[in-house]
Order: structure tokens, then C-alpha cells, then sequence
């Protein structure tokens, strides 16, 4: 019988179905709440087992919890290193670009006036968004000049000095939808999201629908998760007015709830598939 540590947040709706999913296929589950774990930072041997499902919210809490628990003898899905990669989109770009994964072009500035003036060099409209940050937040596109030195004030004046960096995408013209293709090892499953607005997350109220992955979106899905180092992982494409698909974003921590049943999609138990598959 494989025991499995399972790292939450909160018992989320997912976090209850990976559960079920654990058990019925004869894994012992030890739950643990990332804000009890108080973990010495040595090489000392963690007591629990040999495989951790990481299912933090936090990007914080998540990374420095995988670290540790690497250092201590754990096989941690997804690993400390695939956590900070995908937590960061700046990381997660320059990742992909390495592997020559097709992505919208983008960059990063440090300084207001630079980064409008780089704007204004790529011509509008262009995207703006964290470089850490999740759920559509703080997403915003730009117009126009005003606009941009707008946004651009915005992100350099308010925060801590940590967050005074501009990341900045081209913006795509999607067919009113963008992909979500799940990849646990190997792509076994996708949604559409559905949306009158540009911005395309669930989060920000898209209707999810199931879509048949197609072999070149599969494999450019893994090509994606493998260049980010993540075991599991949802990888975002966006497809152009011309069919092109691109790769937008990597996430480390899948989320369903907002779309399981509509997709009818057995991510749960795909999941603990792959948690009961993996190997110390």
C-alpha cells in the first residue's frame, strides 16, 4: 500500500475529490495544512512518505515547503524548481523560450519611461500583466499611449520594490476562446474557455467546454510542461485568427472545480493515477 502526504491549503472542492480518488486506489493519505508544518532546515529524513502531493495556494508556501522536503528525501510533485518556474511568468517565458516553445513575443522592463517607450515601439494593443499573480488578476490590455503611461505609473509607483517590474505580452485576437490542455506526464485531456471578454480564465466568469485534444496541441503541451520541469501541470494555448497555436502560460497547481462538471473530464482520478505511479 504507497502512502502519499497531500499538502493543502484549505480542503477545497479538489482537494476532497483528489482525496477519494487517493484512497480508492489503496493509498494511504496523510493530510497535512501547510500553516501547522514547521519544518527544521536540515537533511534529516521526513518522517512521513515517500511521495508528496504538493497542493499549497500559496506560491510561498508551496515552494519553500518542496525545497524542504527535497532536501529531507521526498519526491515532491510538482518539485520546488518546477513551482518557482511556473510561479513566476517572467521564469516561466524564458523557460520555454530555452526549449524554442511558440509563445506571443514579450518582455520585461524596470523603469516607466522604458517601458511606454518600448510600447509605443511594438505598437498597440499590447498586455500587461503581474509577474506573479494568478486567476486574470491584475491583467489589463493597452489601447494607447495614455493608457500605457497610465498602467505603467500604476505598476512602478504602488508595491514593494519586488513588484516594480513590467512584464508586457503581445496581445492576441482569439476566436472568442483559448485552450486549456492537462498533462500529467503525457496530455490527457483539454477544455475550451469560452468568453465574451478577452480575458479567457474561469475565474473571470468563461464557460468551460471539453475539447478533443489534437495530437500537434498535445505534444506542443508537453513540449511546454517538460521545458518547465512539472510533473503536473495545465498549459494554457491561445490560438490566433489564423490558427496558430501559441503557449501563454504553465500552471503548477491544476484547479477544476469551476469546470469539472461541465467537462466531465476525470481529472481527480487522473491525478491520483499519476501521485500512485510516481516513484521515490
Amino acid at each position: 500500500m504507497k502512502k502519499i502526504d497531500l499538502v493543502y491549503t484549505r480542503l477545497r472542492t479538489e482537494e476532497r475529490m483528489i482525496l477519494e480518488a487517493l484512497r480508492k486506489r489503496d493509498c494511504t493519505v496523510e493530510l497535512h495544512q501547510d500553516a501547522d508544518l514547521v519544518l527544521p532546515l536540515d537533511a534529516e529524513r521526513w518522517a512521513g512518505g515517500n511521495v508528496v502531493l504538493m497542493r499549497s495556494m500559496s506560491l510561498t508556501r508551496s515552494r519553500y515547503l518542496a525545497a524542504i522536503l527535497e532536501v529531507k528525501g521526498a519526491r515532491v510533485v510538482n518539485s520546488s524548481k518546477a513551482i518557482t518556474t511556473c510561479g513566476d511568468k517572467i521564469l516561466t517565458t524564458l523557460a520555454l523560450a530555452a526549449q524554442g516553445v511558440p509563445m506571443p513575443w514579450s518582455f520585461a522592463g524596470f523603469e516607466e519611461e522604458a517601458c511606454v517607450a518600448e510600447i509605443e515601439r511594438k505598437g498597440y494593443p499590447v498586455v500587461t500583466k503581474p509577474a506573479v499573480g494568478s486567476w486574470g488578476r491584475m491583467v489589463a490590455r493597452i489601447d494607447g499611449r495614455s493608457a500605457a503611461e497610465g498602467l505603467m505609473q500604476m505598476r512602478f509607483e504602488t508595491g514593494s520594490a519586488q513588484d516594480h517590474v513590467a512584464l508586457v505580452q503581445q496581445y492576441i485576437d482569439k476566436p472568442g476562446y483559448d485552450l486549456r490542455v492537462y498533462v500529467m506526464g503525457r496530455a490527457v485531456g483539454g477544455i475550451r474557455r469560452r468568453s465574451e471578454h478577452w480575458v479567457t480564465n474561469t475565474a473571470r466568469g468563461a464557460v468551460p467546454e471539453r475539447y478533443e485534444v489534437p495530437e500537434s496541441h498535445a505534444k506542443l503541451a508537453e513540449r511546454a510542461a517538460a521545458a518547465v520541469g512539472t510533473d503536473i501541470a495545465a498549459v494554457d494555448l491561445l490560438e490566433t485568427r489564423d490558427g496558430e497555436i501559441l503557449v501563454n502560460e504553465v500552471n503548477h497547481c491544476v484547479e477544476f472545480a469551476r469546470s469539472i462538471e461541465l467537462t466531465q473530464l476525470p481529472l481527480p482520478e487522473l491525478i491520483a493515477d499519476y501521485a500512485a505511479g510516481v516513484h521515490p
